[in-house]
C-alpha cells in the first residue's frame, strides 16, 4: 500500500512550500451543502483526484488558516473545528473535516436559506443546523474535485456519500492578437460542473441516472484579482452577480452511456475584456420534484417547456412544484493573471508570496458602506496583511531585493525605527 502522508496544517507557510510556476492561475471556491443523505454526518471530504496535487497547491483552506476574529481561532468557524490534509501519493489529496463518530455530527434534512448561510457568522445558523459551509483556494484547477459526507455505512465504520454539489472546472485560453488578417481573439474563462451525485433510492447502483437537481447559474466578471472573502454573500462584487440560466436539469447518467448525459455538464465560455482580472460564478442547486421515466431507470421525464419554466413556481398556480428544496450553494471565483509568476528568489518563498497574494494582500480597495459581515471581513484582511508581514520577515530569501542582510540591532541608528511584524533580532 502506498504510504499516505497526513498532517494538520498549522501555518499558512506549511501550505506554501513548493516550486514556483509560470503558467498556474487561481481557482477558489466557497460553498454550502447540506445533508441530505438521511443519516447523520460525522464529517466531511474535499478531495482533488489529480497526481499532480498535493498540499503545496493548496493556499487556503475555509477553517484552517482564515481568522475571523472568533474565540477558538480559524477552527471556530466549522461545526467540526480544523481540518486535516493528506497527500494521497499517485492519487491527489484530501481535505478531512471531522471523520470520528461521535457527538459532533451534521444533522440530516431539509434547509431552505440559498446562499452563504451556512456557518456562525451568518445569521441563524447553530448546530442544529442540517448545513454547512466549505472553501478552499488552489493554486490551478485540478482534473477532478469530489464533495463527499462522511455518513456511517456499518455500525462504526464511515463511509464517503458524494453531495449533489459539484466543483467548478475552470480552464483559461489566453487572447491571440490579430495576426495574418485575421482578428485578434480575447482571453477568455471556460466554466463547468459536472453531476456526481448518484441515484438517491439506490446510491449503490451505478446502472441508474443519478439524483436530479435544478440548477441556477450567476455570473459576473470583475476589475481585480479576488480572494475568499468575495466568495462570500454580501460582498459587493459577489452581489452584482447576474442571473445567467433560471432554471436547468441536472443529472448524472448511468454508467456506460455513451457520450455526455443530456443533463450532465452544464459549459459556459465566457469572453474577457482588457480590464477583466477575475470571474465570479455562483451556482444554486435544489431538489428536482417533477415526475420521472416510467421505466423506473430514475431518468427526469421534463421537457423543453417544463424545464424553461418548472411547473408549481407560482403558488397560485394550484400546481405541485417541480422544484424542491434548497441543495446548497457553489461560489466560486478564477483569478485571470498569474499567480506564480518567476520571482528571483526560491521556490518555496515564491510560492508563499504568491499564495499570500491571492488571499489578503488587496486590503483597502472598498469605498462602499459595508454592512457588519463586510465589516468582520475588513478586519479579517487586516489581519492577513499583518500576517504576511509578519511571516515575510522571518524569511530570508537568498537573492533579490528581499535578500538585503539585516542590520544588527546594535548597529541601527536610533532614529531608524524596525518595521512592524519584522524580526528585531537574530
Amino acid at each position: 500500500m502506498k504510504a499516505r502522508m497526513s498532517m494538520t496544517v498549522a501555518t499558512l507557510c506549511g501550505l506554501a512550500a513548493g516550486p514556483a510556476s509560470a503558467s498556474v492561475f487561481g481557482s477558489l471556491a466557497n460553498f454550502d451543502v447540506v445533508n441530505d443523505t438521511g443519516k447523520p454526518a460525522y464529517g466531511f471530504e474535499i478531495e482533488f483526484d489529480d497526481a499532480s496535487f498535493d498540499h503545496t497547491k493548496i493556499v487556503s483552506v475555509f477553517g484552517l488558516n482564515r481568522n475571523f476574529g472568533l474565540a477558538g481561532g480559524p477552527g471556530a468557524v466549522e461545526r467540526f473545528g480544523l481540518p486535516t490534509i493528506t497527500d494521497l501519493p499517485g492519487v491527489g489529496v484530501k481535505i478531512t473535516y471531522g471523520g470520528t463518530i461521535g457527538s459532533v455530527f451534521t444533522p440530516f434534512g431539509p434547509y431552505n436559506t440559498p446562499g452563504e448561510s451556512c456557518w456562525p457568522l451568518a445569521g441563524g445558523w447553530s448546530t442544529a443546523a442540517s448545513c454547512d459551509h466549505y472553501g478552499v483556494t488552489t493554486l490551478g484547477t485540478p482534473a477532478s474535485t469530489k464533495y463527499s459526507w462522511l455518513v456511517e455505512a456499518s455500525p462504526g465504520v464511515l463511509s464517503a456519500r458524494p453531495t449533489g454539489v459539484p466543483a467548478v472546472q475552470f480552464a483559461y485560453t489566453p487572447p491571440v492578437p490579430a495576426a495574418g488578417g485575421q482578428p485578434a481573439v480575447p482571453a477568455a474563462v471556460n466554466a463547468n460542473i459536472r453531476a456526481v451525485a448518484p441515484n438517491a433510492d439506490h446510491p449503490e447502483n451505478p446502472a441508474l441516472w443519478g439524483e436530479a437537481f435544478w440548477v441556477k447559474t450567476f455570473t459576473t466578471k470583475v476589475p481585480n484579482a479576488i480572494d475568499l472573502g468575495n466568495l462570500l454573500r454580501g460582498d459587493p462584487e459577489q452581489e452584482q452577480a447576474e442571473v445567467e440560466t433560471e432554471w436547468s436539469i441536472f443529472q448524472k447518467p448511468p454508467a456506460g452511456h455513451v457520450g455526455d448525459g443530456p443533463n450532465e455538464v452544464k459549459v459556459k465560455d465566457l469572453a474577457l475584456g482588457d480590464a477583466d482580472k477575475a470571474v465570479i460564478r455562483r451556482y444554486e442547486f435544489y431538489k428536482y420534484a417533477g415526475p420521472f421515466n416510467v421505466d423506473g431507470s430514475g431518468e427526469v421525464d421534463c421537457n423543453t417547456a417544463c424545464e424553461n419554466d418548472p411547473p408549481g413556481l407560482d403558488p397560485a398556480s394550484g400546481h405541485a412544484s417541480f422544484v424542491g428544496d434548497f441543495v446548497g450553494a457553489q461560489m466560486a471565483g478564477f483569478n485571470v493573471e498569474q499567480v506564480g509568476a518567476p520571482v528571483p528568489e526560491p521556490g518555496s518563498w515564491a510560492m508563499l508570496v504568491a499564495g499570500l497574494g491571492v488571499l489578503g494582500l488587496a486590503v483597502a480597495r472598498r469605498k462602499v458602506a459595508l454592512n457588519a459581515r463586510a465589516s468582520q471581513r475588513r478586519a479579517l484582511r487586516r489581519t492577513d496583511a499583518a500576517f504576511v508581514s509578519t511571516v515575510l520577515s522571518t524569511m530570508r530569501p537568498s537573492r533579490g531585493r528581499a535578500a538585503r542582510a539585516p542590520r544588527a540591532p546594535a548597529r541601527r541608528p536610533r532614529a531608524c525605527r524596525p518595521v512592524a511584524g519584522s524580526r528585531s533580532g537574530p
